[in-house]
């Protein structure tokens, strides 16, 4: 069983523990069993980010935004172009030696079929502080360096993709130089 020093290995899911196990908490229906999730691959995608914008030190934490160039997606279902103007409003915090980005990007999709999906993303790049602050410049620095998971949600009123609109999205992201990359589930 995987345990916080020894984690489940990439591509693996971890099973549940058995709610009888669990004995802090009187369980109405500790023998419930419920599906084991599995991902499927929805596609590849590359963004081309503009520069950094730089806000400063707010309420909310360190914030910065970034606005997107446009770029490419591509998977069995579907394939098009990032159009440009979407962007990430992201807030940095710094602990110790560690650093956290919590990632807010917005996205319109145009599918090679001109159909438009809106794409929002929320989540997390997080690892060695002297690492992140080089992603932008160091095209060196593999995603194995860091830990960058985003939760998506899409939308769209074109009927050929209304399956985006009711799908649970997960991606396993990095950034390289000016560039964001990642392979986007939809879980099962």
């Amino acid at each position: 069983m995987a345990s916080a020093s020894n984690p489940p290995t990439a591509g693996t899911v971890q099973s549940p523990i058995l709610a009888s196990s669990l004995t802090n908490t009187s369980w109405t229906k500790p023998s419930y069993k419920l599906p084991l999730p599995s991902l499927q691959f929805l596609f590849h995608l590359e963004c081309d980010m503009d520069s950094f914008r730089h806000i400063g030190a707010g309420p909310h934490g360190d914030r910065s935004t970034v606005i997107f160039k446009g770029g490419r997606f591509e998977g069995p279902r579907l394939r098009g172009t990032i159009l440009p103007g979407g962007g990430d409003w992201e807030i940095i915090r710094n602990h110790d030696d560690q650093q956290t980005a919590h990632l807010d990007t917005r996205y319109n999709l145009l599918t090679h079929d001109g159909a438009t999906i809106y794409l929002q993303t929320t989540g997390t790049r997080t690892g060695k502080r002297e690492v992140l602050e080089k992603l932008g410049q160091d095209e060196s620095i593999t995603a194995d360096k860091f830990k960058m998971r985003l939760h998506m949600t899409m939308e769209t009123g074109d009927s050929r993709y209304s399956w985006v609109n009711d799908g649970v999205f997960i991606a396993s992201s990095g950034r390289n130089g000016d560039m964001v990359i990642y392979d986007a589930y939809e879980v099962l």
